[in-house]
């Protein structure tokens, strides 16, 4: 239909995730005087954000169209990155959050809808998984690439080291921002008679909450979620120093994971194939958790392992459920309801993150005996194990 259009996406998630710092991301601001409580309530905020203007940024992307709301994920993204140039006061950092928690909510919704209503009409979530395989893994080769550039940039990692990398990052981003006007709105989500805002966020309500099985889907998604950025930007990289990894193999540990991802990505949906949809979905949602548990119990040797596999593997999920949500919602009012799942994800780690952050202060074992804990128990109680069938009702 608009298979440009994936191509096109694809370059600009590269371009928003082309970041040469966030592997050391925590050190920097160690080194410009945070603390690991101030540097979680960053992420906390940039959550916090994204949670206030997910409906609003989805209603957006739904009535004005979902290229204008991808864009504008990107010009913020830009902005944010800019300033993290020149900021040196924990207030500047929350200015920064504000704008980099509104970039992600533009785009949370908006590039899943613009995918799916590109995609041909027919077997269309089973496209859907590919392509958004397809888009998740080539994302992550970004990952692959940043830290190790990032990393020969940084060097020994002292403050004035990082500004060349925040500088790329923001041209980065100035490119991913001229491929999004090139970006076409698929038919179906065109018109003249577009619903209102209101309109859209009632059905969306209750779309939620007649369907029942996107409602589990959604549950699901909330709740055992694996704070996977959380553990990449706040708690591995001090858990690796504490466990005698220098910088570069910290650096070299996340570009590992983010080439595991590539393939974890791109290969989920043959996962599904393999084992079905209920083991494979029970699968991938209880191992994030297990995996803690490993973590927590880990020398250095295993912590490097462990974690590279984490962030590889946590969100392996994520093209799937992407595939199983979008089916059972119409073009019309796709990004909104999506953005609505999103949003009760983000409050749900805006919750977490700073909670497990306080937790490893005081041990970061600890943090990660109880991530796990939550995503195990919450996996169980909803019983993933038992997960319908995702077609419509």
């Amino acid at each position: 239909m608009f298979a440009s259009n994936i191509n096109k996406v694809i370059v600009i998630s590269f371009a928003q995730r082309f970041h040469l710092y966030v592997h050391a991301y925590a050190l920097l601001l160690l080194a410009r005087g945070l603390s690991l409580l101030q540097i979680s309530l960053i992420e906390s905020i940039v959550i916090g954000s994204i949670f206030l203007m997910e409906v609003p940024t989805g209603i957006l992307a739904d009535r004005l169209g979902r290229k204008w709301s991808i864009a504008a994920s990107t010009f913020f993204l830009m902005c944010a990155e800019f300033l993290f140039i020149f900021a040196r006061s924990f207030e500047w950092y929350i200015v920064i959050a504000l704008l980099t928690g509104t970039g992600f909510a533009f785009a949370s919704g908006a590039v899943e809808a613009l995918v799916y209503d590109s995609l041909p009409e027919a077997d269309r979530e089973d496209a859907m998984k590919r392509a958004m395989g397809r888009l998740n893994s080539t994302s992550q080769i970004a990952f692959v690439i940043a830290p190790i550039l990032g990393g020969l940039i940084i060097g020994d990692a002292r403050a004035e080291n990082f500004i060349p990398a925040i500088a790329l990052t923001v041209v980065a981003l100035g490119i991913g921002l001229l491929v999004c006007f090139r970006l076409r709105e698929p038919a179906t989500a065109k018109g003249d008679a577009r619903p209102g805002s209101l309109s859209l966020l009632r059905s969306g309500f209750a779309l939620l909450a007649s369907n029942r099985r996107l409602r589990r889907l959604a549950l699901l998604v909330v709740f055992s979620t694996p704070f996977t950025a959380t553990l990449v930007t706040t708690l591995a990289p001090p858990y690796l120093v504490q466990n005698e990894a220098s910088p570069f193999v910290v650096g070299l540990t996340l570009s590992l994971g983010s080439l595991l991802a590539v393939f974890t990505q791109r290969y989920a949906w043959k996962l599904e194939a393999w084992l079905g949809q209920a083991r494979a979905v029970a699968l991938l949602i209880l191992l994030p958790g297990l995996m803690y548990w490993l973590l927590a119990a880990a020398g250095p040797i295993a912590t490097v392992l462990l974690v590279t596999i984490m962030y590889g593997a946590n969100d392996m999920k994520a093209p799937l459920f992407s595939a199983y949500q979008n089916a059972l919602i119409a073009s019309e009012n796709r990004a909104t309801v999506l953005s609505l799942i999103n949003m009760f994800a983000s409050l749900f780690i805006a919750i977490g993150a700073p909670i497990y952050a306080a937790l490893a202060q005081t041990s970061l074992e600890l943090a990660f005996v109880t991530i796990g804990a939550v995503i195990l128990g919450s996996a169980l109680l909803l019983r993933v194990y038992r997960l319908p069938e995702a077609t419509v009702e």
